[in-house]
Parts: C-alpha cells; structure tokens; sequence
C-alpha cells in the first residue's frame, strides 16, 4: 500500500492506477487517460522506494534548448524527438562532447492504450505526440518489462529487471526517457570517471573518447581548447564512460544501447533524471539491491562479465617502463637491477621504432620489432630472461602511412592491410584517412572478421613470436568517426563506444588461441560496457604529472573508485603520470615528491605495479633511477606490492566470481556509515579490498591527512600499517603522512594486515 502512496505523491494528475505482478517486482501504471503524462512505476516488493518512477519537471538544460516544448513543466516518462547535430562530437582525433543541437521537434504527451501481463511479461502499448501543437501525428510504443530475477550470488540481497522500449518509425532520431529522482539521492557510476563522484545536478554524455590534456585545469585546458582542436578536454571527457548507474536509494540502471547517450541530472529541482539516447529501441535493466550496493556490482557483471586473475608473474614485482633504443634501456636496467628491487617485466613501447617530425619522437605504428632502436634485442632478451624478468611491448588499432623512410624496406602494414580491404571506410568507400598530430594512419575494422584473423597474426607472429613479449600496452579504442563505413553495415555513430570490446577480444583471442592466457597479458585503456569480459586489466589514461584532481594524481582515486563499480574491477595507473607540458605558460613536469606519492598510491591500490618514464624523457621529469634513495624508496613500494600478492590474488577470485572490484569506494563496504556516501571524502580516500583502508597524499607539500575510520557493525577499531596507533571506528583524525608512510589502515584483527605490519617493521 505504501508504494501506491508514494506513487500518488509523485504525479499529481493520476486518478487511476493499475498493478502487475512480475516478482519480485510490482509494476504500477495509470491506465485512467487523464493525463498526458501518465505515472508508471516499478518497484521491488521488499521495498517501499520505487527503482523507477516517472516524473515531474522538464530538465532545465533541455528547457533552454527545447522551443518546442513551449514552457510545459511536465514531461512523460517517454519522449520521441528529432535534433540536427550543426557540429559533430568527434573532429580528427580529439572526441569531445561540445556539439550545438537545433531542436527540430519533440513530443510532449503519452497516452497508454494497453496493458497486458503474462507470468514472465508486462507489456505497456500506447502512443506518443506533441500536445502544445497543431501537429496531430502520433508514434506508436511499447515497453515490455521481462526476465525479473534474484541476484545469482545471494537471492536475497537483491534482483534485477529487463525492459525494453519500442518507438515506431516516427521520422524522429532521439529518444527520451523521463524518471522521477529526489534531490537528495547521490548518483554514482557511468564507468571511468575522472572528476565527478556524485553525478547529481551534473550532464553526463556517453561517448568514448580522448580524456583531454588538463581536463579543466588552467591554463593548459583554455590553451588547448582554443588553438589545439579541443584536446584540453572537459571534465566528462573518458575512455571508458558508461551508460550504467546506481544510487544511495537502492536501485540502478544499466542501458544495453552503443549509441551516444546524455545523462542528465540538472533539472531546476534536481527531482529528475532524463536520458537522451541518439536512437531507438532502448534496452536495459533495473537494479534493486536490499541493504548492499555490492549487490548492484554482482548483478550489473552477470551481464558485463567479470574478470579473471592475471598472470602470477605480474603480482611478484614491478614492470618497468623504459624507451630509447639499446643503449640507454640496458644502462637504466643495470642501475634498477643492481639497485635489489624486485622487478619481473621490462616494458618497452618504443619496440617498433621511433617516428620523426615536427611533433618530436613519437612511436611509429608498424607492429614489426625494429632493429634500428633495438639492435640488440635478442641479447637484452636473454639478459633479462636470466634474471626473471620477462618483455612487455605495446600496439593500437592504427596503422600508419607515413613511415620513415628507413623504415619502408618491408612493405608497410598499412599497405598490406589497405589493399586487403581491412581498415574503416570513409564516405567514397576509400580507406578513413586519420591524422594524430603528423601521423597519419588507417584504423582497423574490427568487424570485419578477415581483419581481425590478420591482427591476431600479427600479435602472435610479431609481439609474441619476434619480440617475446609477455605482455604489451593495447592502446586507444576511441577513433571511430559518426560517418565511417564498416565491413558489418552498422553505422559508425553506433560503433564508436562499443569499438573498445571488440578491440580488447582480437587482443585476448589471440592469446588465447596459441593457450598462453595464464601467462601473457595486456592492459587496455578504452572501455564499454562489456569490455571486462575481454580486457585482461585497464590502467586509467594519460594522467597530467600533477596532483590536482581534474587531470593529475587525485583523478586516480576517483576513476579507480568508478570503474571497479561498473564492471572494471582491475585497474592500475601509469606511476607518475604520463602527460608532461612544455607550452608558453603552461609548464607541467614530474617532480621528485609527485613521483613517490604515486607510487605509494599504487603500491596499496593497483592490481599492477607498472612505471612510465611518461611523455617527455627529459632531464627535468624526475624518474626512479634518478639517485640511490629514489630506487631505494621505489624498491621498498615494489616490496610492499609483491608482499601483498597472495592479498590481491584473493581479491581476483572475488572478481572473477562475484565482479567485486579491488579499489572500491567506501559505501560499498560500509553502506550504514553515511559519510562513506560523501562526495568529498570519496575523493581523497578508498578500501582497497575488504581490509584496508587507503588515504593517500593527494595535496603537494602535505605531511598530515584527515581520515575518516568507516564504521560499521562488530568494529573495534582500525590500526596504522606504519605504527601502534589505532583508531575508533567512526572517527575522524588527522593523521601523520610523511613522504614514504602514506596512511593506510587495516581491521582491528584482520591477519593480512597484521602481517603486513611485521613485514613493514622489518624492513
């Protein structure tokens, strides 16, 4: 009775509503005709909140924009709606949201003609139009609500629902749905984000692209916005964004749509959410979860899937990340090995060669080991694999044209895979022509199953085969143009954000056809909805050598904390983040203080410990190898990260059964402990695992942290990793954090963490 009050609360206009049974969930529908926005509920019957409602008042933002709507404050929960597009989200290689729409028309009421239900199905039939206008043509719909079903891991502990919604062909190319949300209820998810914890009152695109160079930090971001293309980025721009969120009110959703998506949250009252897709149907899943929102994790990756363990080898030290040809990796190897630091992987992303021009070195994209920069690979190899530590290399979908001309003895892969037919088409049924600064390059079409046989030759014949690698960075995913042509037909605006999947399954399948997936791996940078059933682990994009949490360390936290909510369980960061900037007045370089803080952040959070001499190799980035005390200080944080193996192999079983996540964000651990739900602390602080508690120094120049201790039901207290000081649950204190002794804290009782503590006394 309860939820039919609530429900009639949240529509004044209802005068007769309807119940369906789909357990456990009830649906409720106005079939009365009274209005023109008509209340549709769902809600689970061990609760008294609706995990769908519609609503209420228009989204300000679409308001501003939406002529059509001629003032109406009411909007029904589904819309049909045509919009023109005057500038594209994607211009070369920079992917940000900043298109203008000029609204052609959108429909403002609904009205339902039927509802059937059938023990597995409620099917809601009716029609949309625009009410404020003489236009009197209506669009067909239907949504079906199907497939209810308890959380396979724990029954109890929470259930999901299918729908799907139906527009007939109504001339329009945008979609809308309308829900009912409290102004006080906290948005989370929508995958890798970098700035923004708590969606609430904010606009959330879905589309894959460029995270940007600062992100909001300035000036570097005006600079680059206004004379670089836009690749200073905004703060939603992401490799990884996700149509996928989930509430402090016990519910989510999660759309199946590839399409660009816009969440928006930014209603005048904030009591609502409005999901514009740039196309129909709609597909998706309504999740309710009774007390835990790890729940919501367990239910959302039965349909992401999960992933599995890496290989032993990448949890016993780190992977060192070197460029520069022979001389100089043999020379910074020597130094590092000599130095006693536990290493088991040698990274080199320059493998196949350096490109020359205007823009400086930059790799060259011809997945072939080039004798020219490494003319004594073979015998680095051997040295290397004498001492346990094993090659790692790097690729991308792109091919490039414009070799270096000592480059160009063999044929070019670009050449082989143009006349195969094997790269995304352009307008004129010609190659796509891309440009990356003065690369230009082909991008595979991953859809074509020819192209995807001829990658996976490569990556077997030539990283795996010639070059020996173990691993090897797979980069980029977000190059797929609005108007390219592809080998299955599908529109490249569908394409661009499921790309990242089918890339990170060429990788795996790869390794996994020659029966080497326990030993080799790779780390993925883009990402999509269904990219951890594929993806071996992801590191979090291309970080400023900063501490500010718009592009630089602090982001870490953040993205870390929302990708293993959606599915990205597995995640790591470049150590001392990869972008470095050397423009007129903008001057960002790796310091010596940021360098360590990034390693301790990683030591304590990343499910590998993998360096990168980042973007410029110059004197002024400050790197491991600098002096005896910084590889002194880097050894001791390997240590710390090979002693935690058996910790995180642990929390890998969670992930591959359950889609737990390692780093993960308080509330899922302590979901009664209402400061675990805060914006502001999630953002400094995080669990990593079940045990511990991690609170890194984000803040340059800070020897002192403020740490909330979680509480939550049989705490006693929580102990320093570092010292005899213990903590009441609940609290919060300031707490030492010199350089060295990052705060990180463990359950009062808890074995891994007490071991820890011994191990870090005798060192």
């Amino acid at each position: 009775m309860l939820r039919i009050l609530i429900a009639l609360l949240l529509t004044s206009t209802t005068t007769a509503l309807s119940t369906y049974e789909l357990p456990p969930f009830t649906i409720t529908v106005d079939e009365s005709g009274s209005s023109n926005a008509p209340f549709l509920g769902v809600a689970h019957t061990a609760s008294d909140t609706p995990i769908l409602s519609s609503l209420t008042t228009v989204s300000a933002s679409r308001a501003a924009d939406a002529s059509s709507l001629r003032g109406s404050s009411v909007l029904p929960f589904l819309a049909l709606g045509t919009s023109k597009v005057t500038k594209g989200p994607i211009e070369e290689t920079q992917y940000v949201m900043k298109e203008k729409e000029k609204w052609w028309s959108r429909t403002d009421a609904l009205a339902i003609d039927s509802t059937s239900a059938t023990d597995d199905q409620v099917i809601i039939s009716g029609t949309v139009f625009r009410a404020s206008s003489q236009d009197s043509t209506s669009t067909a719909f239907t949504i079906t609500f199907s497939a209810a079903a308890p959380n396979p891991t724990d029954p109890e502990s929470g259930a999901s629902l299918n729908f799907d919604v139906t527009l007939a062909d109504g001339g329009g190319n945008r979609a809308y749905l309308n829900l009912a949300s409290p102004s006080s209820e906290k948005i989370f998810g929508h995958g890798v984000q970098y700035s923004s914890v708590n969606h609430k009152d904010k606009t959330v695109p879905i589309i894959i692209s460029e995270q940007g160079i600062g992100r909001g930090l300035q000036p570097i971001t005006g600079f680059l916005n206004t004379f670089v293309g836009g690749s200073g980025g905004s703060w939603h721009t992401t490799y990884g964004c996700k149509p996928i969120f989930m509430t402090d009110m016990n519910r989510g959703l999660m759309l199946t749509n590839t399409e660009t998506t816009i969440f928006d949250y930014t209603s005048e009252s904030a009591e609502a959410v409005e999901i514009e897709v740039w196309g129909y149907p709609i597909s998706g899943t309504l999740y309710y979860y009774a007390e835990s929102p790890m729940a919501f994790t367990e239910m959302l990756t039965e349909y992401t899937g999960r992933m599995s363990a890496l290989p032993e080898w990448t949890q016993e030290g780190a992977i060192i990340g070197l460029e520069g040809g022979s001389d100089i990796v043999e020379e910074k190897m020597a130094s590092l090995m000599a130095a006693d630091i536990p290493i088991k992987g040698l990274w080199l992303q320059d493998w196949a060669g350096l490109h020359h021009s205007y823009d400086g070195d930059r790799l060259q994209w011809n997945w072939r080991l080039s004798n020219d920069q490494y003319p004594r690979w073979s015998s680095m190899k051997s040295t290397m694999e004498d001492a346990g530590i094993k090659m790692l290399t790097y690729i991308n979908p792109y091919f490039q044209i414009n070799l270096d001309d000592d480059d160009e003895v063999a044929e070019s892969q670009f050449t082989q895979g143009d006349k195969s037919g094997y790269f995304i088409k352009d307008n004129n049924n010609e190659t796509y022509v891309f440009k990356s600064g003065s690369i230009k390059f082909g991008c595979l079409d991953v859809t074509n199953p020819a192209a995807r046989e001829w990658m996976k030759f490569i990556i077997k014949e030539n990283l795996i085969g010639e070059a020996s690698s173990f691993g090897w960075m797979s980069d980029f995913g977000e190059a797929v143009p609005y108007d390219a042509i592809l080998y299955s037909g599908v529109s490249g605006a569908d394409h661009h954000n499921e790309f990242p999947e089918y890339w990170q399954q060429v990788n795996r399948e790869a390794i996994e056809e020659i029966g080497m997936q326990d030993e080799i791996m790779f780390f993925s940078r883009s990402a999509f909805n269904k990219s951890p059933s594929q993806a071996r682990v992801f590191w979090l994009g291309d970080q400023l050598t900063t501490f500010d949490d718009k592009d630089g360390l602090g982001t870490v936290l953040i993205s870390a904390q929302s990708s293993g909510l959606t599915g990205n369980t597995l995640t790591h960061s470049d150590i001392g983040g990869y972008t470095v900037v050397d423009y007129p007045l903008a001057h960002y370089h790796r310091s010596e203080e940021l360098l360590k803080r990034w390693i301790e952040v990683e030591a304590f959070s990343g499910s590998m410990f993998r360096t990168h001499v980042g973007s410029s190799f110059e004197d002024s980035d400050f790197q491991i190898w600098d002096t005896d005390e910084s590889m002194a200080f880097f050894g001791k944080f390997a240590s710390i990260f090979a002693y935690l193996k058996d910790y995180r192999q642990s929390l890998f079983v969670e992930a591959a059964e359950k889609g737990h996540p390692l780093v993960r964000s308080m509330f899922l651990e302590f979901p009664t402990d209402q400061n675990a739900w805060d914006e502001n602390l999630l953002k400094v602080q995080f669990m990593f695992g079940r045990d511990f508690l991690v609170a890194p120094v984000i803040i340059e120049g800070d020897v002192t942290k403020s740490v909330h201790f979680p509480e939550f039901d049989g705490c006693s207290n929580w102990v320093s990793v570092w010292s005899e000081d213990t903590y009441e649950c609940g609290s919060t204190v300031e707490v030492d954090a010199d350089l060295g002794k990052t705060p990180v804290f463990y359950k009062a009782g808890c074995e891994i963490g007490a071991g820890l503590k011994a191990f870090l006394a005798s060192k």
